[in-house]
């Protein structure tokens, strides 16, 4: 019995040993363990921290550039306006002008005839024995080709 005694007591120092060992290998790894844990929620905590810094300044770039982007669309829109009112201004100026044109044209081509009418008149004082009816066929529109007169056909428009 003393040799079971000796193996008993011998059995229950290695298994206290034993115990006490890996009851240190086990607080060994629950610190291990505890300071990677801590590690790993600074390291998120600091990723988290960049992202709410960079988020907050993407929303300030964002908003900044909606802001410049919303003043660029106002100002083209104001000079879009702009130049629709002037455009319409300029159409009007140009319907004005070109009655004007017209009527001016009507005027310089009465002043044409009226100053043609006029060189006849003082042909028949100054040469009062030309044919009437010969001096009649003169014309302002006519054009002299081969020493007689035809008709000056405007061209084809």
């Amino acid at each position: 019995m003393e040799i079971v005694d000796k193996n008993l007591a011998s059995i229950e120092g290695e298994y206290t040993s034993v115990k006490e060992k890996l009851g240190k290998e086990m607080e060994d790894l629950k610190t291990s363990h505890k300071d990677e844990l801590a590690k790993l929620k600074n390291g998120c905590d600091d990723q988290l921290a960049k992202m709410k810094e960079d988020y907050v300044a993407e929303v300030e770039k964002l908003k900044k550039e909606a802001k410049t982007q919303g003043e660029l669309a106002s100002k083209l829109t104001k000079e879009k306006d702009e130049a629709i009112a002037v455009s319409s201004a300029l159409a009007e100026e140009k319907v004005a002008l070109e009655k004007d044109v017209d009527g001016l044209q009507l005027s310089v081509d009465a002043q044409y005839e009226e100053g043609f009418l006029f060189a006849l008149e003082q042909v028949k004082i100054l040469f009062p024995d030309l044919d009437e009816q010969r001096l009649g066929e003169a014309d302002a529109m006519k054009k002299i080709e081969d020493g007689k007169l035809i008709d000056d056909a405007p061209p084809a428009e």
